[in-house]
């Protein structure tokens, strides 16, 4: 089993350190191969909503950079865990963006209406990695906390969304209670 951790090289403090320090030897003890990929606002140009993944590259990024392997470790992966900083309760640019161009993986280029009367893009296949998102900061306030989450949820439905502030044993609970492999048609 494969994990890849997909991190902002811009926000890499010494909270941000240690999480990954603890991720690593989490994925490790349950015998998790892991992958480590920082992206910098020089890594990722910026999808140019040219729909050239649905159309020109089904499935695949028309834009030849940092994110061909990104979304190639993404599908090749059980886990993919996005570390973001949490700024103004949102996520980083560059983790933002690394999200917003998986796309061509996870979606195909019609919508769906959900139950709640919103609309999604249908899945492209039928298992995808268990993404987990998880925010850091140290001196998070409780709106920004909770604003991370609410935007987490609301826009990435059956997609774990953690905050870590330095409690290793939350951390880990909090995985725990993940199913930590390959997930169907949810996302």
């Amino acid at each position: 089993m494969k994990t890849t951790i997909i991190t902002d090289k811009d926000y890499q403090t010494e909270l941000f350190q240690k999480l990954q320090e603890r991720l690593v030897a989490f994925f490790k003890d349950k015998n998790f191969e892991i992958e480590a990929i920082n992206v910098g606002r020089d890594d990722l140009a910026y999808c140019m909503g040219c729909f050239g993944c649905w159309v020109k590259k089904p499935g695949e990024c028309v834009i030849d950079d940092l994110m061909t392997k990104i979304n190639r470790d993404y599908m090749n992966s059980d886990i993919v865990i996005y570390l973001s900083p949490i700024i103004f309760g949102q996520f980083s640019a560059n983790i933002k963006n690394a999200i917003d161009r998986s796309l061509p993986n996870t979606s195909l280029p019609f919508f769906i209406t959900r139950p709640d009367g919103s609309t999604i893009h249908p899945p492209r296949y039928d298992k995808y990695p268990q993404p987990i998102i998880i925010g850091y900061g140290e001196q998070l306030d409780t709106e920004d906390r909770q604003l991370f989450i609410d935007i987490t949820e609301k826009h990435r439905k059956n997609i774990p969304a953690l905050i870590y502030q330095n409690d290793d044993q939350a951390l880990i609970d909090a995985l725990n209670t993940i199913a930590l492999g390959k997930v169907g048609e949810h996302q």
